[in-house]
């Protein structure tokens, strides 16, 4: 599973402790406590590894904690620490925005790959490079954690080739050379995205790993993927742009073999409570 290092544990830490907690220090605040995180809908948990990371980094005793991936009712306890009353307040904010951001995405996602497996069940989910920048591990992790998988991690992991590549280079020669690019590239993944359905039937038939269809009619996606089937082309094809939970299942029963979507970036934090009680 994706993890943060400790430079960015401690980044993300400092962006809201970047000297002292003022509030505390004027309140003089003394004392141990509880902290607590509860569930107040029900969801999929993500983030609780990162925040008892945080919790270690202020002497905070973690007593009790859900992992990431397991399912909570509303009312149930997410995880819960015990420490001096001044480091729970480092640590609550900055552990309520990782549970919240993460196991909200983790959520959605697990609800928009069941409906996609539901008339398809062989579909993969697969999320863009489109998150904000510094969240990448933690959206990656999120995403996991539903049961989706990232569809690049980086430029530097897959070849895919866009029309924007085609403006310096031409699609026939690119087609004509797919197996120079594949041993150019060690043996990487070879994708391209096309704009009509003359140039999908081309790459199907040169052995492309995957092409990509974004923005297209379902009707016209299920014709290319019917066009694969009936040639026995091990080609993978993926639609995307503008795929949401709303309208997933329309793609998925298309028959392609992956739905590509940045949706799921944008999820609603999950509606989680923090619980803070003297001892």
């Amino acid at each position: 599973m994706v993890e943060l290092n400790s430079f960015e544990l401690d980044y993300i830490v400092n962006e809201d402790i970047p000297l002292i907690d003022l509030t505390s220090l004027v309140l003089s605040l003394e004392g141990d406590g509880n902290i607590s995180f509860i569930f107040r809908e029900d969801g999929i948990v993500c983030g609780t590894e990162e925040v008892e990371r945080v919790f270690n980094r202020f002497d905070i005793e973690v007593l009790y904690k859900k992992s990431s991936g397991e399912f909570g009712r509303k009312g149930d306890e997410i995880l819960k620490g015990r420490g001096k009353a001044t480091s729970i307040h480092k640590a609550w904010k900055v552990s309520l925005n990782l549970l919240e951001y993460m196991s909200g995405i983790a959520t959605k996602t697990y609800e928009f790959v069941k409906k996609a497996k539901e008339v398809n069940p062989d579909i993969t989910v697969s999320t863009t490079r489109k998150f904000m920048p510094f969240t990448k591990k933690l959206a990656m992790k999120a995403i996991l954690t539903g049961g989706a998988v990232p569809h690049r991690m980086s430029l530097s992991d897959t070849i895919l080739i866009f029309k924007e590549h085609i403006v310096f280079k031409d699609f026939k020669e690119i087609v004509n050379n797919l197996e120079k690019i594949k041993k150019k590239s060690g043996g990487k993944s070879v994708g391209i995205e096309v704009e009509t359905k003359e140039e999908a039937y081309v790459c199907i038939e040169k052995g492309f790993d995957f092409v990509q269809l974004d923005k297209w009619h379902p009707d016209e996606i299920k014709e290319v993927v019917e066009f694969r089937d009936s040639i026995n082309s091990k080609t993978l094809i993926a639609a995307a742009g503008g795929i949401n939970i709303e309208n997933v299942q329309t793609f998925a029963k298309t028959g392609v073999d992956i739905i590509v979507t940045t949706s799921l970036y944008w999820s609603k934090p999950l509606n989680i409570k923090a619980k803070i009680e003297r001892i």
